[in-house]
């Protein structure tokens, strides 16, 4: 009857001990899903993300193409400016000068003429280095000396 009871007791630590290690197994089981649920939201929000920026992209890239679009356009009118029959040469505005001033103030039409003719001869030279450079800075000098001779003009 001693060998069966510690026989028994011997069982009841083995059942302990395999109860303790099962326990054990299920909290490391359960921290694992934990884990593996935190990562899973991670990939989640990374794939999100990954979307989300591939939109960006797609909208930027578009809109370079749009800005690209525009340039080369830009760039053809001023090939077409540039290239026209219409070339500029020192003589081109003083036809159009005179009916554009007021008759009236000889000095005020001469100062005017002389700032007519700086405007024009920037102009032309803006131009002609556009034309050289073919440049963003080399066009936007160009206009900004176009819109300059306008306001002169226009006045």
């Amino acid at each position: 009857m001693v060998s069966i009871q510690t026989k028994f007791e011997q069982l009841q630590d083995e059942v302990a001990e395999k109860d303790s290690l099962i326990k054990s197994t299920q909290l490391q089981l359960s921290d694992t899903k934990v884990k593996l649920a935190d990562k899973q939201a991670a990939v989640e929000k990374l794939q999100w993300e990954a979307m989300t920026s591939n939109k960006k992209v797609e909208r930027l890239q578009e809109n370079l193409d749009k800005v690209q679009g525009e340039i080369s356009s830009f760039m053809l009118a001023i090939q077409g400016l540039t290239n026209n029959d219409y070339a500029i040469c020192n003589g081109d505005y003083y036809d159009e000068v005179p009916y554009l001033l007021d008759q009236s103030h000889q000095s005020d039409n001469e100062m005017d003429v002389e700032k007519v003719e700086a405007a024009r001869e920037a102009y032309v030279s803006a131009v002609a280095a556009a034309k050289a450079n073919q440049d963003e800075c080399s066009i936007s000098a160009a206009a900004a000396a176009r819109f300059q001779l306008q306001s002169f003009l226009i006045k």
